[in-house]
């Protein structure tokens, strides 16, 4: 079988190229993935702020909630953004171990420099401005490269990056932004780490250890973590050891190694994790693509060779034999495609992570760390693909009898066999069941949950190749042939004699659009519809923004009440929530605002109940969407858990329409003032009085002026601000899906070169009996063309399916918009692909002489 498979290759080296080539896609796909994935996983803060310390002690940061029964009992762990601290109760239990020479505490909080033109020195990629007691440099440790520590309340010391960007030298007056307000200090000193000249995700400032206490709000009552030096003579290891299997204090966490790294650059943690989850879904979505390039690519070429498997059985070849047969040839192609594709690999997931790093969409700590596990899965799957899209695609004709076999290869009677058509149902059937479930489930998770619905859709589309090009290729290629001509005519003779190649062109072309239709439109559902809430729900006449800060500091929103013309203010401040959704426990995004004030300057589309009702402390309003999941009303209790992890059953007291970039469950800020630890408004909502719209603009663009981290914007442009941002936290999705679109893309290509270049002698007779190479060539662009239309009009009913699904969980409303520029540019640029893949090989095929291609065919 191995000879008569290598014979099989050399006679159909379009075939065994085009497999290969599918094959190097899936392994490059699939070994990037696994890559970028293993990097992430691996990918630790470059710069460790308690690096000089033996180990670092802190609470738990997460949730962890009991799941399941029985055997299946599980313990999940959800972030809280108030993480309990650590009392000065078990600060002390952590002193009295032995060995511990000296312990540091530090409660880092938020604080921000401001530069001599009076703009805020945002912290390096995109973290988090920290303050901090001078007492907790020594934890990294930061040394003075000049200067003397703060020795009185109105001194500070700044780290070197800050100094270098703001200007500012020993001696000199800077302004800090904290949640206390903006304050004037004075720069005793600058200090650095070593080997930098800041931490890679925060930039740092140092207070007197009294003015941080009262910066921080803890009055040095409590501690967000405690480093731990040891004792003269005692070893780093030993003693984290005996802090873990010593220290009594429930729920305290003794970190070392990566472990202490990532505790102490959190927002770089936080980003290398999502960043790695990001990359999960694109594998999975990947090779799901995989299967149906690899799959289709597999079945053209057993489809290109039915007459010569026909003829093996007619000589008495048996199915098992010709299963081998073909089996052999996909396996070699896919080994010979490994080593192209696993090469390719690490230059695609740098290219991945350059681009992704250039936008800020990873943390710069976010390195390749490439390792032979990713590619001994990648080349696993991809030979276990191709061996199942061989078996597969040799499983029909080749279980027929001799006879029925010739008469197959000469004239199909079946479009698609029993499996086939099964398989498409359980496809169609799932997605169309998925699609209405995500309707019933609503919210962000409907929406994610669109993307299995196209993947569910697509698949289907594929099995259903055939039957689809038989039903839409009669008038779409009548049409063709009353435009065409002769050549039209031809075209549509053909397209409706040989309909599985037909069918496998438009798969690939339905793929590739309905992959640049996703990007375009479900993915950017989201980020518009926000917008458009935002936009519908904002009466306020001035919103005041952070302007390159994580909030704004209350005291803007006090200045603003004292505004003469504004009638109504309201601060809205970011919070989260911990709810059971679809049985398990997710974390939601959540609001605290004042409901009298919210009541005049937002409009929720509150469908029941009052937003008064948030006045009585254990009274929130929820979305219709999380309303729907955890199917409760107004009056219902809403088990959960509070951002400090407090356990709560709430009253609904209200129920609203437009949650998107607000949150699904809303709380009084009075209410959650005592679970907070730390106070940003995320927007501050002025409503001016009768006629006093401009003179409030006047005066809010005058707070903004003594309030560096704030802006003020009109509603429209805090709308276009608010999507404008969406739109770069989406970078990642974009870029992974863009990813894909390409794969599509060049799959494409692979098929119809693969396709064409295989038609040497049916070109050849056309030319003996008089067709001209024009006539030819117009021929065939008017087949890649019907093609084109039917993929497209199938990938497009798909990503619209997704669009409308997405919308429907988001707003209750199927109904959606397409942006006609946009989709242009899809439509045309598959088009110039097709053809532009048509071209070349017919190009190559049609030099060659008419009479002496027949027996080189």
């Amino acid at each position: 079988m191995l000879r008569l498979a290598l014979g099989g290759i050399r006679h159909h080296r379009f075939g065994f190229i085009g497999a290969l080539t599918a094959s190097a896609l899936a392994a490059a796909l699939l070994a990037a993935c696994a890559v970028l994935i293993e990097s992430g996983l691996r990918a630790a803060p470059e710069t460790d702020r308690f690096g000089a310390t033996a180990a670092a002690v802190r609470m738990d940061p997460d949730l962890v909630v009991r799941t399941g029964s029985g055997q299946n009992v599980d313990h999940e762990r959800y972030p809280l953004d108030q993480p309990p601290r650590l009392s000065a109760a078990a600060v002390g239990k952590v002193r009295a171990v032995e060995g511990v020479g000296r312990v540091v505490t530090d409660t880092p909080f938020y604080a921000q420099a401001v530069d001599k033109d009076g703009v805020p020195l945002a912290a390096p990629g995109e973290g988090t401005a920290h303050g901090h007691a001078w007492r907790a440099a020594a934890l990294t440790p930061f040394t003075l490269r000049s200067g003397h520590p703060p020795r009185t309340p109105g001194e500070v010391v700044t780290d070197a990056s800050v100094a270098e960007r703001g200007g500012y030298r020993t001696g000199d007056t800077l302004r800090v932004v904290t949640a206390s307000g903006t304050r004037t200090f004075t720069v005793s000193g600058i200090a650095a780490p070593r080997g930098g000249s800041e931490l890679p995700d925060q930039s740092s400032l140092f207070f007197s250890g009294a003015t941080a206490a009262k910066l921080s709000g803890t009055d040095g009552r409590e501690a967000a973590v405690a480093g731990v030096f040891p004792d003269e003579g005692v070893r780093d290891g030993a003693l984290a050891a005996r802090l873990a299997g010593e220290l009594k204090v429930k729920r305290a966490e003794v970190l070392t190694g990566d472990d202490r790294a990532e505790a102490g650059a959190p927002d770089t943690a936080r980003q290398l994790e999502d960043a790695t989850l990001l990359f999960g879904p694109m594998a999975g979505i990947g090779g799901f693509l995989a299967i149906l390039v690899l799959g289709g690519t597999v079945a053209l070429g057993v489809l290109q060779r039915t007459q010569e498997i026909a003829l093996l059985r007619a000589v008495g070849s048996t199915p098992w034999q010709v299963r081998r047969t073909v089996a052999w040839e996909t396996l070699l192609a896919a080994l010979a495609g490994l080593v192209p594709g696993c090469a390719l690999a690490v230059p695609l997931a740098g290219a991945v992570l350059g681009a992704l790093r250039s936008r800020d969409a990873v943390p710069a700590a976010y390195e390749l760390a490439v390792g032979p596990l990713p590619f001994l899965l990648a080349i696993a799957a991809t030979l276990l693909l191709a061996l199942v899209a061989a078996l597969s695609a040799a499983a029909r004709i080749s279980r027929i009898r001799a006879a029925e076999a010739l008469r197959e290869a000469a004239a199909p009677r079946r479009l698609m066999g029993v499996t086939r058509s099964v398989l498409a149902v359980l496809l169609l059937g799932g997605g169309l069941a998925l699609f209405f479930a995500t309707q019933r489930i609503g919210g962000e998770v409907g929406v994610a949950f669109q993307y299995l619905v196209v993947m569910l859709l697509m698949g289907a589309a594929v099995l259903l190749g055939p039957l689809l090009t038989r039903l839409l290729e009669p008038p779409l290629g009548s049409l063709l042939a009353w435009l065409g001509g002769v050549t039209g005519r031809l075209a549509h003779a053909n397209s409706r004699t040989s309909v599985r190649r037909v069918a496998s062109v438009s798969s690939a072309l339905m793929l590739t659009t309905t992959m640049a239709c996703t990007v375009i439109l479900v993915t950017g559902s989201l980020n518009r519809v926000t917008a458009e809430q935002t936009e519908d729900r904002t009466r306020a006449d001035v919103v005041l923004v952070p302007r390159e800060a994580p909030g704004l500091p209350p005291d803007v929103a006090r200045q603003a009440r004292k505004l003469p013309d504004a009638e109504a203010v309201a601060s809205v401040r970011p919070a989260t929530f911990v709810s059971y959704a679809l049985g398990t426990p997710d974390v939601l995004d959540a609001g605290a605002l004042d409901p009298k004030a919210a009541a005049r300057t937002l409009d929720l589309g509150v469908r029941e109940g009052s937003l008064a009702s948030l006045e009585r402390d254990g009274t929130v309003a929820v979305s219709r969407t999380h309303a729907r999941e955890r199917d409760v009303e107004v009056g219902d209790r809403l088990p959960g858990w509070l951002g400090d992890g407090t356990r709560v059953k709430l009253t609904v007291g209200a129920v609203f329409d437009r949650p998107l970039g607000l949150g699904d469950v809303l709380f009084s800020q009075r209410y959650l003032a005592p679970h907070t630890q730390e106070t940003l408004d995320e927007t501050v909502l002025l409503k001016a009085g009768p006629g006093g719209e401009e003179r409030l603009r006047k005066a809010a663009a005058a707070l903004t002026r003594d309030n560096p981290t704030a802006g003020a914007a009109d509603v429209r442009e805090y709308a276009e601000d608010t999507r404008t941002a969406l739109a770069r936290n989406t970078t990642g999705t974009y870029l992974a899906l863009f990813v894909l679109v390409m794969f599509t893309a060049v799959s494409v290509v692979n098929g119809l070169l693969m396709g064409t270049a295989e038609r040497g002698r049916e070109f050849s007779l056309l030319r003996l009996v008089g067709a001209s190479r024009g006539q030819i060539t117009r021929m065939l662009y008017l087949e890649t063309f019907l093609a084109v239309l039917i993929g497209c009009a199938t990938g497009t009913g798909i990503a619209c399916a997704g669009l409308a699904g997405a919308n429907g969980a988001l707003t209750g409303s199927m109904e959606f918009a397409i942006p006609p520029l946009d989709y242009g540019l899809v439509l045309a640029g598959v088009t110039v692909l097709a053809l532009l893949s048509t071209a070349i090989p017919a190009a190559l095929a049609l030099r060659r002489r008419a009479d002496g291609a027949i027996p080189a065919a």
